[in-house]
């Protein structure tokens, strides 16, 4: 059982669409690249005693190499050419 959740307020600037603004560390866990322009007040919700602390981005640019999105059965990326002229599409396919 996880047991009781505590939440914290952040703000974040954003670096554009293009690059991660920031990452979201969450110890013990993993980390969230937030994305985006402008600022964004970002509520954190973490079980009692997992701490969590704001960075600069590890992978700023990844964005565009591993974003996907959820439609509604599996995860789709867009269909991207490689350095031979191959195509490339879908999650996790070679």
């Amino acid at each position: 059982q996880i047991g009781e959740f505590e939440y914290h307020d952040v703000e974040i600037e954003g670096a554009g669409w293009k690059e991660a603004g920031a990452d979201i560390s969450l110890r013990g866990i993993g980390w969230v690249a937030v994305t985006g322009a402008g600022n964004a007040q970002v509520r954190i919700g973490v079980p009692k005693g997992i701490g969590f602390s704001v960075r600069p981005p590890l992978m700023p640019f990844d964005v565009w190499e591993a974003t996907a999105k959820y439609t509604g059965g599996k995860a789709t990326r867009k269909s991207t050419k490689t350095k031979t002229g191959k195509r490339n599409k879908g999650v996790g396919r070679r």
